[in-house]
Parts: structure tokens; sequence; C-alpha cells
């Protein structure tokens, strides 16, 4: 099959499916991805909005790979990223019931890293003994608290507390860190709001981390 044919774009109702050919391989899928998503820049216009892959079948790291060509060739914001490839109508439903509301703290098994594939909404939380890893916006009023480190496919607007066991050396990774507080074991930083209003609609990939007894927020790109 010819790589301009793996991946198709379709603009829907809740957002943009990316439709990837079931007979494609993973490298001419990602690099179809992004030639097409080159050659279509007013598809992809600044927004915010979600993405939903369908097709062949991806593993969790192939899905953050495609997001990340994503971020890399596109200004759009991505509230949420559904994956339904090789899904069962039992898994869609299962999925469905993932965009509900979480209630208090989550009960998450304490083994590995937590994937976490839609954002959090206002009064949702998730709590975790190990990393995080959110596909989608952590927005105000949701709160993350992970043992480890928490890595965002979104914007952070929420709480998030990472270390949370005394870990000094976690850190938390953003495409934009926008909270008005952020933790990492005992320690906490405060984001003027002049900055959170400058930075609403900016997409701009840091990472936060513990040097001596401060968080420092530095540039993914350094």
């Amino acid at each position: 099959m010819q790589k301009n044919n793996s991946v198709i774009f379709k603009g829907g109702k809740d957002g943009i499916i990316i439709i990837l050919a079931e007979d494609a391989n993973f490298n001419d899928i990602s690099e179809s991805l992004r030639e097409k998503i080159r050659s279509s820049s007013k598809f992809f216009a600044d927004a915010s909005t979600t993405i939903s892959f369908k097709g062949k079948k991806l593993a969790e790291k192939e899905v953050l790979s495609l997001i990340e060509i994503i971020n890399e060739e596109t200004n759009l914001s991505i509230s949420f990223i559904e994956d339904l490839t090789g899904d069962t109508d039992a898994e869609k439903e299962k999925k469905q019931d993932e965009r509900k509301p979480l209630g208090s703290f989550a009960s998450i098994p304490t083994d590995g890293a937590y994937f976490h594939r839609s954002g959090l909404r206002n009064g949702q939380a998730i709590s975790h003994n190990g990393s995080v890893v959110i596909l989608g916006d952590i927005n105000a009023g949701a709160e993350v608290v992970a043992a480890g480190n928490v890595v965002v496919f979104g914007a952070v607007r929420g709480l998030i507390h990472a270390g949370a066991s005394g870990d000094n050396n976690a850190f938390v990774c953003a495409l934009s860190m926008q909270p008005i507080q952020l933790r990492i074991a005992d320690k906490i930083t405060y984001f003027p709001k002049d900055m959170l209003k400058e930075n609403k609609n900016k997409i701009d990939p840091v990472y936060a981390f513990v040097k001596g007894e401060e968080i420092y927020i530095s540039p993914i790109t350094n």
C-alpha cells in the first residue's frame, strides 16, 4: 500500500477522526500522517479539538508517537484523545464510560504507570502509587496525585502533585503549563494570574522539576 493511502482525515461532530489502513505498517502510517498534515494546514487550523483514531490496532506507545507528530506539525490544542482501533463494541462502551466524572479519587492498581486516555474535568481526580500519563487536558478543578512523574499530553489547569510520597526527583511534563498551584514532593509553586492569562491558548511544552528547595520550569527543547 502507498504511504499516502495509509492515513485518512475526516471531520466529525466531535472533532477530527484519523482512519489508519489495516494493512499499513506503523512507519508508513507515521510518515503519511506527517506528510498529510503538512499538506492540509487548513484542516488543522488553530483550535481546541478531539482526536479519534480508527482502523489499524495500535499499541499505547504508537498512539503517543502519532500524537507527538500532530503536536510537532500543528497548533492544535487537543482536548481529548480516543483510540478506537481494534475495539469491540464492549470496549467502545467502556471507553465511553471513562468520559463520565470519576467523582472522588479513582482506585487504580499500584504497579507500573497509569495511562488515562482522556482529559479530566472539574471534580475529577486520579491518585496513583506510580507515574501517570494523561492524554488530554487537566482542567481547572481536576486533580492528579502521583507518587512518580506526571506527563500530560495537553494543558494543565488543575492541581498536580508529583512525587507525592516524597520523591524530589519526580517531574511534571505538559504541552502547556497553566496551573494555579503545582506540587512536587513537599515543594509548592504558584503561577501568577497574569502569566496564566498570557499563556491561556499557548502551546509551550515544558517540564517542572525540583532543584535545591525550589521548583523550576524549563522548556522541553532545552
